[in-house]
């Protein structure tokens, strides 16, 4: 089998292709409107409405799709199963630079999980990489256990899959970002789900992490991310500290009320700076203060198309290999969606999660890229009966004839 064919191109999913670049294009659109100097109607031209536009952001932004598509496109490139012997040295390197954040890395959000170049005014954050290794290395130990027993079905198969994903788990965990740490745990579940694991295997975990939950929130967790919690469960506790961020989008997302002010508008609260965080973390309340209750809805409802998408392309797979790593990339994205749309609306405790293809950031940007690659990849790869029996039908037709 070769690495590369020019023929798989002709199964190009452009549904999934169109869908990332509306989500993107209109993210873009999105952080230009909430960035923007607050207009105040007394705009005659364009020049005056692109004078009030924070450009620079979304050249940037611009700039950070631009390398995550050539990523995908590289990741498209060649067969997936490549990626079985190199999810290993991936999977280490993410690991070592994980460990090394501990000594070179940056605090930013409170978070010492940033490599920080100024002289390129660029920052990298591994553990968004961590996501797309965790995902290659355990589709590959989960899809060896199911082409060996039909199911995850051993207890050493089953608790290799959580090593690999315990191990960076645990180095995000000690940053502290628990946003991230988070997804790689539904990574997990998405991929071990899929692979048919044994109920009991569930229920141990279930037990596991009721136990250590409790214990985790008294001797592990900072006093801040305590006070989040209960602010969570108790959102009057304290709303001018840690229910701060969250009180003030949904101020935001309730001034949008169904159809929204409209992008670009006089004075909107996401360009006055009313919620902290408008490009990144809580970018969805400024969309919706725009667009409103029917827009935002509509956006919920696009990337649960994409994931379902996702989903049907990992049934489609041609092995056990394929289906994992679409269904871990789709793991990673209902994750985030969830995650980042239930705390802007307290739904959530405040982790600080991106919306995918929609808030600012390159380490972001570049994950999901090369997570739609993976998806796109392992589609395009997949087994055409329909079509190969007409050309078997074709080639018969012809032996007639001559």
């Amino acid at each position: 089998m070769s690495l590369y064919d020019k023929k798989d191109f002709k199964s190009i999913d452009w549904f999934t292709i169109l869908l990332v670049l509306a989500l993107v294009g209109f993210g873009i659109v999105a952080l230009c409107s909430v960035l923007a100097t607050p207009f105040d109607g007394s705009e005659q031209d364009l020049s005056d409405i692109l004078a009030k536009l924070n450009l620079d952001y979304v050249q940037r932004q611009a700039i950070n799709f631009l390398i995550g598509l050539a990523a995908m496109i590289v990741v498209m490139l060649f067969d997936y199963n490549i990626f079985k012997p190199l999810s290993i040295v991936a999977y280490i390197g993410i690991v070592g630079l994980l460990a090394m954040l501990f000594l070179f890395g940056k605090v930013r959000g409170g978070s010492q999980g940033w490599f920080v170049f100024e002289s390129i005014e660029r920052n990298i954050q591994p553990g968004e990489l961590a996501k797309i290794a965790v995902i290659m290395i355990t589709a590959k130990s989960a899809a060896k256990a199911m082409d060996t027993d039909g199911r995850l079905l051993r207890f050493k198969d089953v608790l290799k899959v959580g090593v690999y994903t315990l191990v960076p788990f645990m180095l995000i965990v000690l940053q502290p970002d628990y946003g991230t740490a988070f997804v790689l745990l539904v990574i997990m579940a998405f991929i071990v789900f899929a692979a048919r694991i044994k109920w009991s295997y569930i229920f141990g975990a279930l037990l596991l992490a009721g136990t250590a939950l409790p214990l985790a929130y008294y001797f592990v967790f900072t006093d801040k991310q305590q006070e989040r919690i209960i602010s969570f469960l108790n959102p009057e506790y304290d709303p001018l500290g840690a229910g701060y961020q969250v009180s003030k989008s949904k101020v935001v997302i309730g001034s949008g009320r169904l159809l929204g002010k409209g992008f670009f508008n006089e004075a909107t609260l996401a360009q006055l700076k009313y919620v902290p965080e408008r490009h990144t973390d809580f970018i969805y309340s400024g969309i919706v203060e725009g667009v409103g209750f029917v827009g935002g809805a509509i956006l919920i409802a696009l990337f649960f198309i994409l994931a379902f998408r996702w989903l049907w392309i990992a049934g489609k797979a041609r092995d056990n290999f394929g289906m994992l790593l679409a269904v871990g990339v789709t793991g990673m994205l209902i994750a985030h969606v969830f995650e980042n749309i239930d705390m802007t609306i307290g739904l959530m405790p405040m982790t600080g999660i991106p919306l995918p293809f929609i808030s600012y950031g390159g380490s972001n940007m570049l994950t999901n890229m090369i997570g739609v690659g993976l998806v796109l990849n392992v589609y395009m790869r997949h087994p055409v009966k329909k079509k190969r029996r007409r050309d078997r039908s074709h080639d018969k037709e012809d032996v007639m004839v001559g």
